[in-house]
């Protein structure tokens, strides 16, 4: 969902946080009655920083610690691969509509699979727009759940991750782990 200027930046938004194991390491999650809004990594030990990354992504809004409320969805989307699908997730997401377009585009990488930002901005219909689709991906609130981190540059090197290459590539590694065993 694609949301006007005021809401991008969360005005009239109270968001709940709270830090969460995950197998790549400790995460914030960010709640709205709407659905999960941002999952973000605690890239050393920092979890103010984690903290301020994802306010600065909606300065506007109220931000409110409650573990208690975000620890539920943390168990869904950590759930061992055999318990996906038994507990639906919604996903809110609050950005422009040319980003939440790319988004979009990125729910439909599968697991196990990468692609380029080129070939990403011709699947989008917008094949001289792979910069502007390459900081969209970049500003994605959503780690791991809408995988930008399943996007390589044009030679298929590992490029920028917002939580570190290292993080983006245990993340691939997993998902190609896990895809061998779907059939």
């Amino acid at each position: 969902m694609s949301t006007s200027s005021k809401a991008q930046r969360g005005s009239g938004f109270e968001l709940a946080y709270g830090f969460h194991a995950s197998p790549f390491g400790e995460v914030i999650l960010i709640s709205h009655h709407r659905g999960l809004v941002g999952l973000g990594f605690v890239i050393s030990q920092d979890r103010a920083a984690a903290l301020k990354d994802m306010q600065g992504r909606w300065p506007a809004a109220d931000f409110r610690h409650a573990p208690q409320v975000t620890a539920p969805l943390a168990q869904i989307v950590f759930a061992p691969p055999k318990a996906v699908g038994e507990e639906k997730l919604s996903l809110f997401m609050l950005g422009s509509a040319f980003e939440t377009m790319v988004w979009r585009g990125l729910l439909r990488i599968p697991a196990g699979q990468t692609t380029t930002y080129s070939a990403l901005a011709a699947d989008l219909g917008r094949p001289q727009a792979a910069r502007a689709i390459g900081s969209a991906v970049g500003r994605n609130p959503l780690a791991l759940l809408v995988p930008c981190h399943r996007v390589l540059g044009r030679n298929g090197a590992l490029t920028g991750y917002h939580w570190g290459l290292a993080c983006k590539q245990a993340i691939l590694h997993y998902e190609r782990g896990l895809s061998q065993f779907k059939d």
